[in-house]
């Protein structure tokens, strides 16, 4: 990976954890407000109960009668009992018998009124001692005998909130609601960013292939010149020097040959790769290459079938004569070198065209640098093949993958979209 890449790359790490604690922090804070919000309508809430508790309690002791008439229409019931419960007043759904709820007893109670919300009625209850107020219960045995709570009276009172639970359903609907819509936001966000790294790399690749491609014409334009006038020399002396010394002109003309088909080689590397694409019948194709090749070969299509992409043909050419090629040289020493195998597999959206050979493999060092331009390991190349070939078949949609077999040897995995033809057939994987 080049150094511009893992820049991209460590960006775009960076920008997606700053994301992730943005998330985390807006979510928490819009949390913390709704709960805050809600906690702040409970304790308004009970704020209002205690009014008009406190109301009605004034309204009872000037001796005020209590009556559906002069209540409020929010009050479900009303009442004032004994300490032991027994009712002195009531009116509504206040209880013949006061009961305190579970878990709460007389030390409870001293400690400030209690309180209860009952959803499925829609209804807040409010129970304390009349004339007490909160924190009295250090005071408690200190009291006159008159004033200690077993002699004093219990009020009751229940009011219609419905209003209040219907904010509570809100509160927790954005509760729940509001963390997925940051995160759709911040996905949103996320995404723009990866297209805006996306295009910027594609730009950055962009520019660096027409720096190179217009240093290519250049180059190709100064070495092809003096390349054309050695031939013509070597033309001229191979006619007048003696048969002793056409050796050495032979030398010459292969160097000569071989530094033109480099600068032809990197021109194709350089110029579009997407070519004119056409239905090729990947079946056919394979079976009109291996004859040009005097070394055995075998092909298998597992599927049997008529097999169609859309490729350039002489792109495609180039990338299978460079695979079959490659495949040939690193299995050359082997005094039993088994033939190159290619197999053509179809599976459900795309076509693999698998070519294996028993050679010495990739090194380890190397698996990473092989698709490099100018790269190789071999004393005559010229280290732009697999370059080349990468860069025509991602043009038509595809990958090239190259992968160390298990006993020894390399597969090249041609991969590419499917055409029109009919899905028949699974593919086997080779070892």
């Amino acid at each position: 990976m080049s150094r511009g890449l893992r820049r991209f790359f460590r960006e775009e790490l960076l920008f997606f954890v700053f994301l992730l604690a943005l998330f985390l922090t807006i979510s928490a804070l819009v949390l913390v407000l709704i709960s805050g919000r809600s906690r702040r309508e409970s304790l308004l809430l009970e704020y209002e109960a205690q009014r008009i508790a406190a109301a009605l309690m004034e309204a009872s002791r000037d001796g005020g009668e209590l009556n559906g008439e002069s209540l409020e229409e929010r009050i479900v019931g009303f009442g004032i009992y004994t300490s032991q419960g027994a009712a002195l007043q009531r009116f509504g759904s206040a209880p013949p018998f006061l009961h305190l709820p579970a878990g709460f007893g007389e030390q409870e109670l001293l400690r400030g009124p209690i309180l209860s919300f009952h959803e499925e009625r829609k209804t807040i209850t409010l129970i304390r001692w009349i004339g007490m107020v909160p924190g009295m219960m250090d005071m408690h045995r200190r009291m006159p005998r008159m004033m200690r709570p077993e002699n004093q009276q219990l009020l009751f009172l229940e009011l219609n909130v419905e209003g209040y639970w219907t904010a509570r359903r809100s509160f927790r609907t954005a509760g729940s609601i509001a963390p997925l819509l940051i995160l759709l936001v911040i996905a949103f966000i996320g995404y723009l960013y990866h297209k805006n790294v996306l295009y910027r790399r594609t730009l950055a690749s962009q520019q660096q292939l027409a720096q190179l491609g217009e240093a290519s014409r250049t180059l190709s334009h100064e070495i092809k010149n003096p390349l054309s006038a050695i031939r013509i020399q070597t033309g001229i002396l191979r006619k007048t020097l003696p048969d002793a010394n056409r050796e050495d002109l032979c030398i010459i003309e292969e160097e000569v040959s071989r530094l033109s088909l480099l600068t032809d080689r990197i021109g194709d590397f350089l110029r579009d790769p997407v070519g004119q694409p056409e239905t090729i019948d990947l079946d056919s194709f394979v079976r009109e290459m291996i004859p040009r090749y005097d070394r055995q070969i075998t092909y298998t299509n597992e599927d049997g079938a008529k097999i169609e992409i859309r490729f350039d043909r002489q792109r495609l050419r180039s990338v299978m004569e460079n695979l079959v090629n490659n495949a040939l040289e690193s299995q050359a020493d082997l005094p039993d070198a088994p033939p190159v195998q290619i197999v053509l597999a179809r599976l459900k959206t795309r076509v693999e065209i698998s070519v294996l050979d028993r050679g010495e493999g990739v090194p380890v060092g190397a698996r990473e640098k092989i698709f490099d331009p100018f790269y190789t390991n071999k004393v005559s190349g010229s280290g732009v093949g697999l370059s080349i070939c990468k860069r025509f078949v991602e043009a038509a949609g595809g990958s090239l993958r190259i992968q160390n077999r298990k006993d020894g040897g390399t597969r090249a995995v041609v991969s590419l979209p499917r055409g029109n033809s009919p899905q028949t057939g699974t593919a086997r994987r080779q070892s």
